[in-house]
């Protein structure tokens, strides 16, 4: 027979998020059950269905912890005094600082979001898309200051954020590259992207 899972004193909701992404990053949505996941917390199933509603509600939760996390700090960074260039580089780095910081998390958003049911999304649509929409803003005003070339910034935007999301495809948190310096090389790549070839050195 198999083992009865350990007893714990405690389980915080925020745990049980945690050992979920870290399983979904591994074996994917669909590869991941409810039964791995309370044997990795060890606790017994019903316990894990005290802390989360379903396994649509857990990954719910999972992708909507970044986006909360991220966003107020970009539109912090928008409305500030600064030049677009600037901007540019403080939203860059504020989001591949997040992704180090929450790299399983990140990596469920960006890998599982299309295993989320309909009505979990649309809650979530609404934040993803002002979030790409700072950054076509940013992008924009850059243009119309003379600080960033003539670009569409809607591809502009996508094309910046898509270099930043590859970045669950190889970092690995135990490495050599420390994510500030990650984040601060991505912010000049994406600077010198756009600049205009008045403001190149």
């Amino acid at each position: 027979m198999p083992e009865e899972p350990a007893k714990r004193p405690f389980l915080t909701r925020k745990e049980v998020l945690r050992v979920a992404a870290k399983l979904i990053r591994v074996h994917g949505y669909h590869g991941t059950s409810t039964q791995m996941i309370a044997r990795e917390l060890g606790v017994s199933k019903s316990t894990l269905f005290h802390h989360i509603g379903s396994k649509q509600d857990m990954l719910f939760e999972i992708l909507r912890e970044p986006m909360e996390e991220v966003y107020p700090r970009l539109q912090e960074i928008y409305r500030r005094p600064i030049s677009a260039t600037e901007k540019l580089r403080l939203a860059v780095s504020n989001h591949i600082l997040g992704m180090a910081q929450n790299l399983e998390v990140v990596t469920v958003l960006l890998l599982e979001r299309d295993c989320l049911d309909e009505p979990y999304r649309e809650v979530l649509r609404p934040t993803r898309e002002r979030y790409v929409q700072i950054f076509r803003d940013l992008i924009r005003d850059g243009v119309a200051g003379g600080e960033f070339r003539p670009v569409d910034p809607k591809i502009a935007a996508f094309a910046i954020l898509g270099m930043c999301n590859w970045l669950v495809q190889w970092y690995n948190p135990q490495g050599e590259i420390p994510p500030e310096e990650i984040a601060k090389t991505y912010a000049e790549f994406a600077v010198r992207a756009l600049q205009s070839d008045a403001r190149r050195d």
